[in-house]
């Protein structure tokens, strides 16, 4: 409703309020996460790669992570998630923050682990086999993925023969930067189409998507590091605007207890 004001030579501001309400520009926001502490440790080389949560302390601050989100001036209203059950369980608790139940989880597959031998490759060969979105859902009850949703950039079957920027075995960190973080961020922005968003990522991933985000014109003159587990980043812009302004950068001031502080942070070797 727009109200209707009379000035002193008789005539309406109606029409001008109205292009001001229409007019003003919506703000869209990227969230990134990186998840809580979970049940096993990863360990570079050694694994385990695809674990849970921390049933008690990863759960306490995935939930604190969530209600962060959820008291945000502009909270996402989609969120994308890895296929590794650390984000898929952090997701889970985001939406729930959000309101959301069914179909609010989009497993993206260009936001899976860096798929690099360090963190994919157990010391027996054995290689990261990420879940399906119908075993998320069917075998460990994620029923709040979207079925229906499919990746914007799946994983190359076949390495030697893989779209631009899809996610391969095996990937550089030049890679990872230049190719696949870049075009799985665009894919992502152009289907969300304008609204506020969360990505619930790996440490490598996000950082060389807020790296594309912040265009700084060096790595030398970024403003990322290092990003501790719980962290969270915020980039917004105006509608029509092309740039992308970093807000916050894996902030920690929600977790509980020493965890605030910033605790067992990673980074690319770049950002290090």
């Amino acid at each position: 409703r727009f109200w209707k004001w009379k000035i002193r030579d008789g005539s309406s501001v109606e029409l001008a309020m109205r292009h001001f309400f229409t007019t003003m520009a919506k703000k869209q926001c990227v969230y990134f996460v990186r998840y809580g502490l979970t049940k096993y440790p990863l360990v570079e080389y050694k694994g385990p790669y695809d674990s849970p949560l921390d049933p008690i302390h990863g759960h306490e601050q995935g939930v604190a992570i969530a209600r962060r989100l959820a008291s945000m001036p502009d909270p996402p209203e989609v969120v994308y998630s890895s296929n590794l059950h650390r984000a898929v369980g952090t997701s889970q608790m985001i939406v729930h923050a959000l309101g959301k139940k069914e179909k609010s989880i989009m497993i993206e597959e260009g936001l899976v682990e860096w798929l690099t031998p360090s963190l994919t490759v157990e010391p027996d060969g054995t290689r990261l086999n990420p879940r399906t979105v119908d075993q998320l859902v069917d075998d460990l009850t994620f029923t709040e993925i979207d079925r229906d949703y499919e990746s914007l950039n799946p994983i190359a079957a076949d390495a030697e023969n893989a779209p631009f920027g899809a996610p391969k075995w095996f990937e550089s960190e030049e890679y990872l930067l230049n190719e696949r973080c870049p075009e799985t961020m665009r894919r992502i922005l152009d289907h969300a189409d304008g609204k506020s968003l969360c990505i619930v990522s790996h440490v490598p991933c996000a950082q060389a998507m807020c790296l594309w985000l912040e265009g700084a014109p060096s790595l030398e003159e970024s403003k990322l590091g290092p990003w501790p587990l719980g962290g969270v980043t915020m980039f917004s812009r105006e509608e029509g605007d092309e740039g992308w302004t970093l807000e916050m950068y894996a902030d920690c001031s929600h977790m509980p207890g020493e965890y605030k502080n910033g605790l067992k942070a990673w980074s690319l070797s770049c950002l290090s």
